[in-house]
Parts: structure tokens; C-alpha cells; sequence
């Protein structure tokens, strides 16, 4: 049975005063809805997105410290992890962050002036804050969208977002005669039912701007797992790409008839994926893979960890490589690279994500 990977409540725009809109955030509403929501399905994770934080702090003319103690403080004792929004980026300053909020995630959308910030950030945060920091800050390329998923989201009107976790749901229905559409279409459908009947459970509940559909990991509920199944051969073989583009297909044609919100594609992050992690390992996929993937996966370049000695000019590469794959795309992608102190080959071992491979930019 498929699950709720994340119940997100998505904060208002900042007005008022710090106090009197702290005071506002619906946050024992979420506790309601996460209780009402866990009689029908199991819900992995309750999540909280603050509105872009500088342009907030500077509503509530307080400095960007104050103002994220502040949010994290109040929203914290309800949320496993919160999203911060960020329009600019200073790479010591997020390190920082990261480590006085550790349940804190962080992005940045984007823009050439920002590329050395962007390299810097990622040195930065590995360094002082971790590896596994990592894995809480991203780059989007491209607008950020409003979708459970972290980091790369925002807040751009108080409610609800929904994830699910159901690639291992999706393959099973497929193993018993049904077609990946009609799963999709089932489960979706059921998730609908599932979420108004716990809104309906509780009073004067924000509204739920959708259910982002996206096909996402977690450890042995693969998604390359699903992909093999449907193409019937090895994920990475030729045929790949275009059975992911035939699953994302499916995904916008569902989501164009129903209140969905975000990606609603294929997420191949892989940490996340012990499939992905296993042909990894057996060389069948390799960085450069994961790097065209991107043309038709929202997530094709995610949690991916790299020797921290790889050259700064190799990861402007990566960049810019991932700016065109948007440009021709014309949808978001995301980033997130961990830079960590292993050779390519090895394995790192990266806390609740299990041990991960290490990939070489080169290959």
C-alpha cells in the first residue's frame, strides 16, 4: 500500500508583525490534520515551508537570524523539517545556519551571478557542517515550485501540500496485470479521497494546494527498480530515457486533470535508492548518466556525492550544463551535490541514507 511520505504546510506571506504572524501559523492545525490523516494512511514525515526569508525578514525588519530563530522556533515542536527559501546566498553564512538549525533545509534558485556563491556553498557546507548538510541544501534551476518536496520549494500562499511514497505499490499493481496509467490513476484517485476525508475532519482547515505525484525513492521502494521492471531490462541500458520521459508522460497527463501542485515527475536521487545505488556499484551507471537523465528527470542530478577534490571548473561545468537541460527542458531541475573526503569507487556513509557510492564528474 502506497504511503504519505510528507504532510507540508506551507506558511502565509509575511505581513504584520513578527509576533502577531508567528502567532497566526496554523501549526497545531497541522497535528490535527497529520492525526486525521494517519487513520486512513501511514504519514512518514510533517513538513513546514517558510516564504522566501529575506524578503520576509526585511517585511518584519528584523535580520535574517532573528527572523529564521524565530520561524524554526515556533514551527519546530509540530515539523520533523522546515524549508527556507533563500534569494541570495552567502556561503559561510549557510554554513552556519545549517549548523544552529539542524533539521533546517535550504535553496537557492539559480542565477549566473550566483555560480562561484553556488561552488563555494557547496565547499563551505561540507567542510564546516558536514557531508550529510549536504543533503539539506539545493540549487534550482528554474522557478521554485510549491511542493512537499525539500529543499527545492517555496511559499507563496498559506496550505497543505501531499507527497506520496509508492513506487514499490505501483510495481506490485503492475505484476498483477495492471498497466502503469491505471495504477497511477487508482492510487492517485485513492490519495484524493484519502486527504479531503481527513480535511473534512478538521475545522477551518487551509486549503490543499495538491498532491505533487512524483515518482520518488526511498531505500528498497525504488523507482530504478520500477523503471526495470516496466522496460523489462537493466536501468541505464538504452531505453531508459525514454521510459522515464513515458512515465513522465503519464504523470503530467494525470496531474492536468487534477489538483496537483509541483514537480509530478520521475525522482532518481540516489542515496535514496538502493537500486540505484547497486548498478552504481556494479558500473552499469555512472555520473554522466545521471547528468543526461536531467533532460528528462526533475531529480536526475540529486544526492549525488563527489570527492571534494573535484575542480571547481569541473562543477561550473555541471552547472552549466544543468542550466541548458532547463533551458531545453523548460521545467524546474534540482541540485544537490555532496562533496565528500572519499575516491571514486568507495563508499560513504551518509547517516539515514544508508552507505552510498561515490561517483568520479569524469566518468
Amino acid at each position: 500500500m502506497y504511503k504519505f511520505r510528507a504532510l507540508t504546510y506551507h506558511a502565509p506571506p509575511a505581513s504584520g508583525s513578527l509576533e502577531n504572524y508567528l502567532s497566526r501559523l496554523k501549526i497545531d492545525e497541522l497535528k490535527c490534520l497529520a492525526k486525521e490523516l494517519s487513520k486512513r494512511r501511514e504519514v512518514w514525515s510533517l513538513r513546514v515551508v517558510c516564504p522566501p526569508v529575506y524578503e520576509a525578514s526585511s517585511i518584519f525588519n528584523v535580520n535574517v537570524e532573528k527572523f529564521l530563530e524565530a520561524f524554526y522556533d515556533t514551527v519546530i515542536e509540530a515539523a520533523n523539517y522546515v524549508a527556507f527559501p533563500l534569494s541570495r546566498l552567502n556561503p559561510v553564512e549557510l554554513a552556519d545556519l545549517m549548523l544552529s538549525f539542524e533539521r533546517a533545509y535550504f535553496s537557492v534558485a539559480y542565477t549566473e551571478e550566483l555560480a562561484s556563491e553556488i561552488i563555494g556553498a557547496l565547499r563551505e557546507v561540507s567542510e564546516r557542517a558536514g557531508w550529510l548538510a549536504g543533503s539539506r541544501f539545493a540549487v534550482s534551476f528554474g522557478k521554485r515550485p510549491v511542493t512537499p518536496y525539500f529543499p527545492v520549494t517555496t511559499s507563496e500562499a498559506e496550505g497543505y501540500t501531499l507527497s506520496l511514497l509508492y513506487p514499490s505499490h505501483i510495481e506490485k499493481e503492475v505484476s498483477e496485470g495492471g498497466t502503469f496509467p491505471d495504477s497511477l490513476r487508482k492510487t492517485a484517485l485513492d490519495a484524493y479521497r484519502v486527504a479531503y476525508e481527513a480535511l473534512d475532519g478538521v475545522s477551518a482547515a487551509a486549503p490543499l494546494h495538491g498532491i505533487d505525484l512524483s515518482l520518488s525513492p526511498w531505500q528498497k521502494d525504488s523507482v530504478a527498480a520500477l523503471i526495470e521492471k516496466l522496460q523489462g531490462k537493466l536501468f541505464g541500458n538504452p531505453g531508459t530515457i525514454s521510459t522515464v520521459e513515458a512515465l513522465n508522460e503519464a504523470l503530467r497527463f494525470l496531474a492536468s486533470s487534477l489538483k496537483t501542485t509541483g514537480f509530478n515527475e520521475v525522482m532518481l536521487p540516489l542515496a535514496e535508492d538502493d537500486r540505484l545505488k547497486e548498478l552504481v556499484n556494479i558500473g552499469q551507471v555512472t555520473f554522466k548518466d545521471f547528468l543526461y537523465l536531467t533532460l528528462v528527470c526533475v531529480a536526475g542530478l540529486d544526492m549525488i556525492p563527489l570527492p571534494s577534490t573535484t575542480d571547481d571548473a569541473v562543477l561550473k561545468g555541471v552547472i552549466d550544463d544543468l542550466e541548458a537541460a532547463r533551458k531545453i527542458k523548460g521545467r524546474t531541475l534540482g541540485m544537490r551535490i555532496l562533496l565528500v573526503d572519499a575516491e571514486p569507487g568507495t563508499e560513504v556513509d551518509l547517516g539515514f541514507f544508508g552507505k552510498t557510492p561515490v561517483l568520479d564528474p569524469l566518468c
